[in-house]
């Protein structure tokens, strides 16, 4: 039972460990970028699904961060104004715009994304791959938690 306790404070050390370096990371970007914490998810948003080859609109990024489409939209102009946001006409629908991130922003906050999400695949890639069901079915328990636990009423 005791090695059991002892396994259970390791990883629960470790996964302390790994967000407070997560956060470090997200407050040296938000510090180099002088972006928010919605610009900074919004740009990260913006790379990732580029990589993907994935064209984002307006109401793709208010889904995404579920802010309302005139948040989405005070949040896109102080981005655009700041040199990380282009807002482009879709190429069949006249009327919708797409959103990318620039080469500015690709540059201040693109290189430390990049950076970690090579890094993640790196070791993603070297675990074992009986180990990948086990930690996939950890992560998403983690996240069913948080899902819970943010819907909890605090009186």
């Amino acid at each position: 039972m005791a090695e059991k306790t002892d396994s259970v404070t390791q990883v629960l050390d470790a996964l302390h460990r790994y967000r407070m370096a997560e956060n470090a990371m997200n407050d040296r970007a938000r510090a180099a970028s002088g972006m928010s914490e919605n610009e900074m998810r919004i740009v990260r948003y913006l790379l990732t699904q580029a990589e993907a080859k994935h064209a984002v609109t307006p109401t793709d990024l208010s889904k995404h961060l579920g802010v309302t489409s005139a948040s989405m939209t005070a949040l896109l102009d102080r981005l655009e104004r700041a040199g990380a946001i282009e807002r482009v006409r879709h190429p069949s629908d006249r009327r919708s715009l797409l959103i990318t991130a620039t080469d500015h922003a690709e540059q201040t906050v693109g290189a430390p994304v990049v950076a970690f999400q090579n890094e993640t695949q790196r070791i993603a890639d070297d675990l074992p791959s009986d180990d990948h069901a086990v930690v996939v079915a950890f992560l998403e328990k983690l996240t069913h938690a948080a899902d819970r636990a943010s819907r909890v009423t605090v009186h």
